[in-house]
């Protein structure tokens, strides 16, 4: 089975089970702490590793979620240990918070900067996006000293690049033309 049909499938089931007992939020926050784990290479060898045994797994994993996350999102990682799907646990946790997202009406917003922004300029950037879009807005920012200057935007499919590289390369463009 294809491993995003099998991570659909899992979070497909939890979000209903969350959206069933009011959980969706809490799950949402247990699902990203899920995802920061998956971050960690210790934890993915533990996930990904044939040679551990079963048992083993279980009693870390046990130690790792049983006090952090809720008892819905525990049941979740038991029964992917239990079911062998483990190493599906990252896919999953990207997958459910994709729903819940959906769910509750929030938008993925992007902004990538050659320094940081200030938190007035953030909250600015929020505001723009919440109420042009009518959605509420998830910011993540990237610093990437690469673009020298301006910004690059994504929401969700609308992607847009006012970086100083990006007019630069189309200046370049212009003038190899005349």
């Amino acid at each position: 089975m294809n491993e995003s049909k099998i991570a659909v499938r899992y979070s497909k089931a939890l979000f209903l089970s969350a959206k069933e007992q009011g959980l969706v939020k809490e799950v949402r926050e247990d699902m990203l702490f899920v995802l920061e784990l998956s971050g960690m290479q210790d934890f993915r060898e533990l996930i990904e590793s044939p040679v551990i045994p079963d048992s083993r797994k279980r009693q870390i994993m046990t130690a790792l979620f049983k006090e952090n996350i809720s008892d819905i999102s525990f049941g979740l990682v038991t029964l992917t240990v239990n079911n062998n799907r483990e190493a599906f646990l990252p896919g999953i946790a990207r997958c459910y918070i994709d729903m819940a997202d959906k769910y509750e009406g929030i938008t993925k917003v992007t902004l990538r900067t050659p320094v940081a922004i200030s938190r007035d300029n953030r909250d600015t950037v929020i505001d723009i996006v919440e109420k042009d879009l009518d959605t509420k807005a998830d910011l993540k920012e990237i610093v990437d000293e690469e673009l020298a200057g301006g910004y690059i935007l994504k929401i969700e499919d609308l992607y847009v690049d006012a970086s100083l590289k990006s007019q630069l390369r189309k200046i370049r463009k212009q003038l190899i033309k005349e």
